[in-house]
């Protein structure tokens, strides 16, 4: 199996690094402990969320037996950064959530990402920066919406009540004389988004050896190490260059099948955005590669060994509008798992049932087309809609293994089609106040090779969500 350099006495290496940084950091520092101290910020989000979800699994299908299930509550995260002292902070982050009484049927339904009452401490690290360095040492967010930075291969989910959260140490190193930004990473523990996802019972999230895996479903393996690397590039006008590598080692998928081995996924993205073309219009192409490639039992009993490529071209603020289409592909017998958290999306992802559901099935062909409109064109301030259609198919079929779905039946392949609207309105009087709605459906259609169906199952998902964002100390 292959480990990294951290597999053994991780934490000793972390906090002699600390240590080193701390006394070669000494000649730049000017800071006192009280001046750190006094510059701390602290900030919070408060949340409100209802959920509704009709599913129908096939097969068989059959519209007469819908599972149709809801849940709401609120949450909160508070977050703390002390200021620089000798160029170190220490960051704290802690989420909890209650729900409003959900049913039973509701909390096993949900039970890996919604159903996760409780408070969590989702960040505690120690943080160094200086000129050309950015580390952090312990739980933290990786590669996330929520720290602005590109997720392409290991990156925490911030969609439901709880973000997920990996423990271990990052650095992004930034050369700005070549415009180039590199990242590594070494993680040994992961948080999921409920206790549940890493194999506990009901509850918030707690740090363990478990992993979610792109495309293996909601819940987490037990692994031995993660390494994630990337590196970006942005020297030229209007282009962007992203290529990364991680590895998942010593993952154990399925015990019955005595299956574990090592995951390394691979990453490439090219993008370009011209210069204004009428007002502030600009029209946006990108590329895109992902594989994933596994060793040991793992790949002897299954086929992820699969390439997904994928592209989108878009026509960006056009008085107002944003217009996109894009197309993804994947090998016919091999499904291409997609990385490690729940956030490593591509273009053909939808906003709910994002990169996993069909999107990395071996085989599938799928496109997508999106509008969004401002309406702050219109007078409407912080109002915004966005709409996605998509449809694909299946091509595979004959090998019994090479499906999307862990266990799909031999000789057959499904379709998809469906769409999606979403309303985001950033309240103009009340600084910090979003409020959000997303409505999700889509079809699925189970056909076998010999050109039969097994009917058509549709599912249904409904977000509403407000939250408001405000400092503590300031």
């Amino acid at each position: 199996m292959k480990t990294s350099v951290l597999t053994m006495g991780k934490r000793e290496f972390a906090f002699s690094l600390a240590a080193l940084m701390a006394m070669t950091s000494s000649a730049y520092a000017s800071d006192s402990l009280e001046q750190a101290l006094q510059a701390s910020t602290m900030s919070a989000t408060v949340f409100s969320y209802y959920d509704m979800d009709k599913t129908e699994y096939f097969p068989p299908a059959s519209s007469t037996n819908p599972n149709r299930q809801h849940i709401g509550g609120i949450g909160a995260e508070l977050r703390f950064l002390t200021g620089s002292y000798y160029g170190f902070r220490l960051g704290l982050t802690t989420q909890g959530l209650v729900n409003f009484a959900p049913s039973n049927a509701a909390k096993d339904f949900y039970a890996y990402d919604w159903n996760s009452e409780g408070v969590a401490l989702s960040e505690t690290y120690l943080g160094y920066e200086h000129d050309y360095i950015d580390l952090k040492i312990g739980r933290q967010y990786h590669n996330s919406k929520y720290t602005g930075l590109v997720p392409p291969l290991v990156a925490t989910n911030t969609d439901v009540g709880y973000k997920e959260a990996f423990e271990g140490v990052s650095a992004r190193i930034k050369l700005d004389s070549i415009d180039t930004v590199i990242g590594v990473a070494d993680f040994w523990k992961f948080a999921g988004r409920s206790n549940a996802v890493t194999g506990g019972d009901d509850g918030a999230p707690r740090f363990k050896d478990r992993v979610i895996i792109g495309g293996l479903g909601p819940y987490g393996f037990k692994f031995d190490n993660i390494f994630n690397s990337f590196v970006t590039y942005s020297g030229l006008s209007g282009v962007s260059l992203t290529a990364a590598y991680a590895n998942v080692s010593g993952l154990e998928y399925d015990d019955a099948a005595n299956s574990k081995g090592d995951i390394n996924f691979y990453f490439a993205h090219a993008g370009y955005k011209t210069p204004a073309l009428f007002e502030n219009t600009v029209v946006g192409i990108d590329f895109m590669y992902k594989g994933s490639r596994t060793n040991g039992t793992l790949k002897e009993n299954f086929d992820f060994n699969g390439d997904y490529y994928t592209g989108m071209v878009g026509l960006y603020n056009a008085y107002g509008f944003d217009f996109r289409y894009a197309y993804s592909t994947v090998s016919k017998n091999q499904m291409a798992l997609q990385g490690i958290g729940n956030d490593c999306g591509a273009f053909t992802a939808t906003p709910i049932y994002g990169p996993f559901l069909f999107m990395s099935f071996a085989g599938m062909n799928l496109h997508k087309l999106s509008v969004g409109y401002d309406l702050s064109n219109i007078g409407v301030d912080g109002l915004r809609v966005d709409a996605d259609y998509w449809y694909g198919e299946q091509r595979n079929g004959n090998n019994v293994r090479s499906g999307g779905l862990h266990g799909q039946a031999p000789g057959t392949r499904i379709d998809v089609e469906g769409w999606d609207m979403q309303l985001t309105y950033n309240v103009p009087a009340v600084k910090g106040l979003k409020i959000s709605a997303i409505y999700e459906t889509m079809d699925r259609k189970l056909k076998y090779t010999n050109g039969s169906s097994n009917g058509k199952t549709t599912d249904e998902e409904f977000w509403l969500r407000a939250s408001y964002d405000f400092d503590i100390l300031k």
